[in-house]
């Protein structure tokens, strides 16, 4: 009885975990191909909470949360800010912003057939052990990243991606402040 619950769970979990990939490419979808900045802003938020969800399904609580406090309350946020500020009034402004629809189009596509790939391969074939694997020297401590989820990122982000960290809070802040110059620049 007990193997059966789990086998269960297993494939409940795989569904689900389908349900949010599923719902993460129409949110990357509604983000791209939306006319309304606003209607973008909600499909990225949907695709956020979307990927929060596929980290619960893989048992990684600390990454779902981070991607929720992260992406989904600040990012957005600042998106939605800069949404308000800056103002797409102008025809011209709009018709600059909608010429990446054929681009966008093939992104989509491609990412929606290796997603599909992806999930086939791990429907019909082994999956992972473990959802996180650290390098050796790391977990010299005993630690298990299966049990261990907030340590084994913590250092698998501080130990080994501290750069590449760093370099995406410069370039997120770079963003912030382009916003706020674009937005005086057109109001002054």
């Amino acid at each position: 009885m007990e193997q059966l619950e789990q086998l269960f769970s297993t494939v409940l979990t795989r569904h689900v975990f389908l349900i949010f990939g599923v719902l993460s490419v129409i949110g990357a979808g509604a983000m791209i191909f939306s006319r309304n900045a606003v209607h973008s802003v909600i499909g990225f938020l949907l695709a956020m909470l979307s990927i929060a969800g596929a980290y619960l399904c893989l048992r990684a609580e600390f990454l779902a949360m981070a991607q929720i406090l992260v992406y989904a309350g600040g990012i957005v946020v600042l998106f939605l800010f800069v949404v308000m500020l800056v103002e797409m009034t102008k025809y011209k402004e709009r018709k600059i912003f909608q010429t990446q629809t054929p681009v966008a189009l093939v992104v989509v596509l491609i990412s929606a057939v290796t997603f599909l790939g992806v999930f086939l391969k791990t429907i019909f074939g082994k999956s992972a052990e473990v959802a996180l694997t650290l390098n050796p020297e790391l977990t010299g401590d005993g630690l298990n990243a299966a049990t261990h989820n907030v340590q084994a990122v913590s250092r698998g982000l501080f130990a080994d991606y501290l750069l590449p960290f760093e370099i995406l809070s410069v370039i997120l802040l770079v963003a912030l402040v382009g916003a706020v110059v674009l937005a005086k620049s057109e109001r002054g």
